[in-house]
């Protein structure tokens, strides 16, 4: 598998999980079991998280990196880095209120993160 096709299949599995972390923090759920997708939130929490693990391993490998990129990239990482510590977080209490997952939607780290991963779905790999 080519690294731009690594980047895009862990790229896509990130946008599932935060779609459905989208539709999750709108349902207003106070208690993780509530109904028949709360405890899913789990599982789509540490897909983003593997994902983004996947992510920043291989974009030291874009043609760009040791060039025009280097900085782009840097911030990227740090980002990647930061969004991990919020799932982390969140994985680890025991319970993942909708209200919870509506503030990790929320914080300007992950919407970075996730608009950097739609530059260098559309822009980088192209």
């Amino acid at each position: 598998m080519t690294n731009s096709t690594e980047i895009r299949k862990n790229i896509e599995l990130v946008e599932e999980a935060y779609e459905f972390m989208l539709a999750y923090a709108a349902q207003g759920r106070a208690d993780e079991g509530a109904g028949p997708d709360g405890a899913h939130i789990r599982t789509f929490l540490t897909q983003f998280s593997e994902a983004t693990d996947n992510i920043i391993n291989e974009l030291d490998n874009l043609p760009e990196a040791d060039g025009t990129m280097e900085t782009f990239i840097k911030t990227a990482k740090t980002d990647a880095d930061t969004v991990k510590s919020v799932l982390a977080i969140m994985l680890q209490k025991e319970n993942v209120s909708s209200e919870m997952v509506d503030n990790a939607n929320g914080l300007i780290t992950v919407r970075s993160y996730l608009t950097a991963l739609f530059f260098i779905d559309k822009a980088v790999l192209n």
